[in-house]
This record gives structure tokens, C-alpha cells and sequence, in this order.
């Protein structure tokens, strides 16, 4: 059974308890990495560390566990509404059982870690070719389905050998200016949204406008609509007062995806596919749906290509990474589909839950908020509508993001 070793990293204090927001103090770090143990070894390696006050090594068997039998933790999980509050019961279970505990879910059993040092021992283990567990029902579909799998699902060689293509149009630093722009249009539009909707809405004040939201829904639409542009270098329709059909169908199936896959990951999903249950049914075809949607965009993005890059380049405007994907040519089509779907779908939480922190903590650091609204507005106006060159002026935007980043990293790969 491949065991999942998620990691949590408290500095002090304990986790919010009273965050309704589910948001991590700024004393803590959390952050989800995952490893395979086989026949109880981690990496390879015969023992993991469990550092005690005597600071010895000992046996992945003594590892504290919170019951052996997954399906009857996997009951109490479900019975308990632990899912929802996962951070109070890793915080709890963490005080009673120490700072390395494993917990046996359904057909999961994962390894949880608590201190930084043993994380950093985690992380330095894993070199350039990293294990790391599958989502097997992401796995599962593109086996049946008989799609190309993205660096969401590979491991080893292969999975650095995408990573490092798709770098070059997504994380270095050439590749976010030219997408840059892309982003700032969706976020000018998305406050222009909540603008307009807060004067329509709220109550007035002393002169002032103010509504109380959920701002859940609001996120998730923006991250989908900043993550397709950027990805196909079109827009989608989001933030119409009346979205198309395709688009209201594409946003059902994201949501779908992502709802069913938390339970399908401690669950026998191929006995679930061979009975048909409607838990597997949604989630393979919401992914269906989401292919389907990808292939229209690539399909387009051809077109766009068959129609001459000269003509793009020289109106200014950015193919996204589809776009350069496909122009370069070093990915097959396949992989490239594979890719661009799963960055897609893959980047939608992983964006709208820190936004979502962020508003949390700035909006219980009003000091903070204001010196930071106060330097982005002052950089905004030096950088003469150039965003790369606003942000280059916004130190203290950035060391907001990155405490963010730390209070709230959850990376599934």
C-alpha cells in the first residue's frame, strides 16, 4: 500500500481553531509533499526519522498511528465532519501522539510531520527525481480514457523532463512578463465586477458602500478565468452577468472534479468504476467535460497558429502558453493536451484558497492592509501602467504573498 507523508510545519503557537476561514496563524507553516513508503521505507531508506528528546533514529514501526484499521478511521473521519476541519485534527492529534504520527485512511495510509528540521531532511531526500503519490483517480481516468498523463501524475525522469519545458513558460521570469499583462486584464475586470456589485448591493455608510460576501465563489471564478487566459491566451466569459452555456458547463465540471477527488483518493475507485457508482461517474465525467473543453482551445490555438505567429506578434498580443507550447514544437500534442489540462485544473484552488487567505489576514491587519494598498498605488503610479514594473516597486506586496505562500502551502503532486 503506497503511503502518502504529508507534511505540517508549526513554528509556535497552534493552529486557528476559531478561523472560520480555515486560515493558518502567522506563526504557522503548512505544506503537503508526499513520498512512497514501500514495505516501511521511506525513499528507500530502512528507518525514518522520529526525533525524540534523545534525538536517536528509530523504526518506521514505531511511529505513533492513530488506529490500524483505515476503514474504521475513514468512518470516524466521515462521521466527524474531519475532512472539513482537517487542520484542528492534525493540530490535536499532533499535541497527543508527537511530532511524526501515521494515520491510516480507507486505502491511504500517510505519514504526517510536524518540525521544520525533519521537513528540510524530507525535502534534501528527494533529489532531482522525486516519488511522489499519484492521484490515482486523475490516474484512472486517463488510463481508461487513454490519455497522456501531465506532471501532475509522473514521477522520476519523465516527470522532470516536462518540468523542465513547461518552466520555461510558466515560472521563469521571461515567461511571467509576457503573461503579465494577461492577468492584470482579468483582475482589473474582476474588481471592476465587485465594484459595481458592492454599489448595486451594500449598504451605505457615512457615504461609503460596504457588502458582506462570500468571497469563495467569487475566487474560484477568477482563478479560472486568470489560469484559461493565461493558458490559452483567450478569455472564457466569467464574469458576464450571464455566462455562456459552455462556460457555466465548464465551471460545473471543475467544481465537480475537484469536489469528488478528495473522497475517491481513500476509496477502492476501480471497484467503483467496475459497479458504476455515481461518485466515480461524476468525477470521470466532469474530467470528460474538462478534456473536451481543452480540446477546443488547442484546436483553436492550431488555428491560430496555421494563420501566421507573425500577425500575433505584431499586433503585441500573447498566444499564452498553449500558444508557445505549440510554436516550439518540444512536446508531442498529447503531452502538450495533457499538460495544459492539468495546469488548468490543477491551478484553480491552489490560487482561489490563498487569495482567500490573504483578504483573511489583511482584513484582520488593517495596519497592514492600508501600508500595503498605500505602496502598490505609489508603484502603480511611478510603473506608468507597466504591472511588471509595479510589482518590481512593491516590496512589501511581495513579502505579503510570500507569507501567505508560507502560512498556506498545500502542493498534492
Amino acid at each position: 500500500m503506497p503511503t502518502r507523508v504529508t507534511v505540517r510545519v508549526r513554528v509556535q503557537g497552534t493552529c486557528g481553531s476559531r478561523n472560520p476561514l480555515r486560515v493558518i496563524p502567522r506563526s504557522t507553516l503548512c505544506v503537503t509533499a508526499a513520498e512512497s513508503v514501500v514495505d516501511g521505507k521511506l525513499e528507500g531508506r530502512k528507518e525514518v526519522r522520529k526525533r525524540g528528546m534523545d534525538g536517536q533514529v528509530r523504526g518506521f514501526e514505531e511511529i505513533p498511528h492513530t488506529g490500524r484499521n483505515g476503514w474504521v478511521n475513514l468512518v470516524k473521519f466521515w462521521r466527524e465532519d474531519r475532512f472539513r476541519q482537517l487542520h484542528k485534527h492534525m493540530d490535536r492529534t499532533f499535541n497527543a501522539l508527537g511530532p511524526i504520527y501515521r494515520e491510516h485512511l480507507g486505502t491511504q495510509s500517510n505519514v504526517n510531520i510536524f518540525l521544520p528540521s525533519d521537513v528540510s531532511e524530507l525535502f534534501l531526500s528527494e533529489g532531482l527525481h522525486p516519488e511522489r503519490m499519484t492521484l490515482e483517480p486523475w490516474a484512472t481516468h486517463r488510463e481508461i480514457r487513454q490519455h497522456s498523463k501531465g506532471v501532475f501524475l509522473k514521477n522520476g525522469e519523465e516527470w522532470r523532463a516536462d518540468r523542465l519545458l513547461l518552466n520555461k513558460e510558466v515560472m521563469m521570469s521571461s515567461a511571467v512578463k509576457r503573461f503579465l499583462p494577461l492577468l492584470d486584464e482579468v483582475a482589473r475586470d474582476f474588481c471592476q465586477m465587485l465594484r459595481m456589485r458592492v454599489e448595486r448591493e451594500g449598504r451605505v455608510v457615512e457615504e461609503k458602500h460596504s457588502l458582506t460576501i462570500n468571497p469563495s465563489p467569487d475566487l474560484f471564478r477568477f482563478s479560472l478565468e486568470a489560469s484559461c487566459h493565461v493558458i490559452y491566451g483567450e478569455r472564457i466569459g466569467l464574469f458576464s452577468s450571464s455566462p455562456s452555456l459552455e462556460s457555466q458547463k465548464f465551471i460545473w465540471a471543475v467544481e465537480r472534479m475537484l469536489a469528488t477527488t478528495p473522497p475517491l483518493l481513500y476509496l477502492p475507485h476501480r471497484l467503483l468504476l467496475l459497479i458504476g457508482a455515481p461518485l466515480w461517474t461524476q468525477h470521470v465525467t466532469a474530467w470528460d467535460h474538462i478534456f473536451s473543453h481543452a480540446d477546443a482551445r488547442i484546436q483553436r490555438g492550431y488555428q491560430r497558429l496555421g494563420q501566421g505567429s507573425e500577425a500575433g506578434a505584431a499586433r503585441g498580443h500573447y498566444t499564452g502558453v498553449l500558444g508557445q507550447l505549440l510554436e516550439k514544437g518540444q512536446l508531442s500534442l498529447d503531452l502538450i493536451k495533457a499538460n495544459i489540462t492539468e495546469l488548468m485544473a490543477g491551478g484553480v484552488d491552489t490560487t482561489a484558497v490563498p487569495l482567500q487567505f490573504a483578504l483573511f489576514e489583511l482584513g484582520r491587519n488593517p495596519e497592514v492592509q492600508e501600508q500595503v494598498r498605500q505602496q502598490v498605488r505609489a508603484s502603480w503610479a511611478q510603473a506608468g501602467g507597466d504591472p511588471q514594473k509595479a510589482l518590481q516597486g512593491a516590496p512589501l506586496l511581495k513579502g505579503t504573498v510570500r507569507e501567505i505562500l508560507r502560512c498556506n502551502s498545500c502542493s498534492c503532486m
